[in-house]
């Protein structure tokens, strides 16, 4: 004959058995937050260690194009015959290299023949740091400090990888735009409250609908150079491109 569990001892089992789902529940729980803690404490010392390890922040000295377009990110009049356009993330180190190395020599060679129209154009594939930096360069334009912020920006490149965010941060960005002398109150403003947000979004579209995969990437009268151009290179491209123009100053 079977013989069936008192009452009372089923209700002691049935108690039993939660308690030891709620103990395990709350231990499973203890244990993630700790996981949780330990790699958050984690992250934090090494975003410390890579902000401890941040240059102090530089600024150009250079002028601006002398035929800086005003408020804008270009130089040369709106209908040169030979129009140049290049794609740029502000994290990029090729970028930063020709913007050190041959930019001025490029504006030294052509910013003056009044044949030449250099156009800036944000492509951020290195991700926040690269964005906040071209959120950056608009709020400059504002106040037709473009050039000065363009430069900066390259001269405050993030060396270590991974510290773009930490670079490019919105304190040291606000830090460069007062150090450059602008209306630090307004720039502050303008890239905390996301203005330009939206719009380096779009210029990141652009990029992806035309074609370009890597930065820099020049185009000149719409014909595509993904690689680093000197002075000289672009001569040559230009006699190619745009035969019939002299570019004699």
């Amino acid at each position: 004959m079977r013989t069936q569990s008192p009452p009372n001892r089923r209700k002691r089992t049935s108690r039993q058995q939660q308690r030891l789902i709620w103990a395990l529940g709350v231990g499973t729980l203890l244990v993630i937050l700790i996981l949780s803690s330990v790699a958050s404490l984690g992250r934090n010392a090494t975003e410390q260690q890579i902000a401890g390890n941040l240059a102090p922040v530089v600024v150009s000295e250079h002028p601006a194009p002398p035929d800086a377009e005003p408020y804008g990110r270009a130089w040369g009049p709106a209908d040169a015959p030979i129009q140049v356009i290049e794609y740029a993330d502000y994290e990029c180190e090729s970028c930063g290299y020709f913007a050190r190395t041959y930019e001025p020599e490029v504006i030294a060679a052509f910013a003056g023949t009044g044949k030449v129209r250099f156009e800036i154009r944000n492509a951020p594939f290195h991700g926040e740091g690269s964005r906040n930096a071209a959120a950056a360069a608009y709020c400059a334009a504002e106040q037709n400090a473009f050039w000065p912020m363009h430069d900066s920006l390259f001269l405050n490149q993030p060396t270590t990888h991974g510290s773009g965010q930490q670079a490019f941060s919105p304190a040291r960005l606000n830090e460069i735009a007062a150090n450059l002398g602008l209306n630090a109150a307004a720039f502050e403003q303008c890239l905390g409250s996301g203005k330009y947000a939206a719009q380096v979004e779009a210029d990141f579209a652009e990029t992806q609908r035309i074609g370009v995969t890597g930065t820099p990437t020049f185009f000149v009268n719409g014909q595509m150079y993904p690689a680093l151009l000197s002075s000289a290179d672009l001569r040559r491209i230009f006699a190619e491109v745009a035969p019939n123009v002299d570019l004699t100053p």
